[in-house]
């Protein structure tokens, strides 16, 4: 599959972005308890930042080869925007609750349908 890589790099996103999920409910709405930036946040963070940074070049080309209905390359780019931010945002206490879910299933939207589409080709 001439998409294999970005399969699987969508694949590891969809898996970063439920971590951070699972980050914010153990530590900010359960225990409201900040994390150790050092040996928590900025690994988690760095990970998703070195994924995403390989992930969006792909996703772009795959847009314009595959011209995919539904996905459009500024879509592409905010979710590699929201990747970032929400992978920090995770671990801080004054994170807004309904802002960072919305944001979190907008990234699952956007990857899954990938997935989807990917599936179908």
């Amino acid at each position: 599959m001439k998409w294999q890589k970005f399969n699987d790099l969508s694949d590891q996103l969809r898996v970063y972005n439920n971590q951070a999920l699972n980050y914010y409910r153990e530590n900010i709405q359960e225990k409201g308890e900040a994390v150790d930036f050092e040996t928590v946040v900025k690994p988690f963070a760095d990970e998703v930042k070195n994924t995403a940074d390989q992930w969006l070049p792909l996703a772009k080309e795959w847009v314009l080869e595959e011209k995919p209905p539904y996905f459009y390359l500024k879509q592409l780019e905010d979710t590699h925007e929201n990747l970032l931010i929400s992978s920090v945002l995770a671990f801080q206490l004054d994170t807004k609750e309904k802002r960072f879910r919305e944001m979190i299933q907008s990234i699952d939207y956007i990857l899954s349908g990938i997935k989807n589409s990917l599936a179908e080709q």
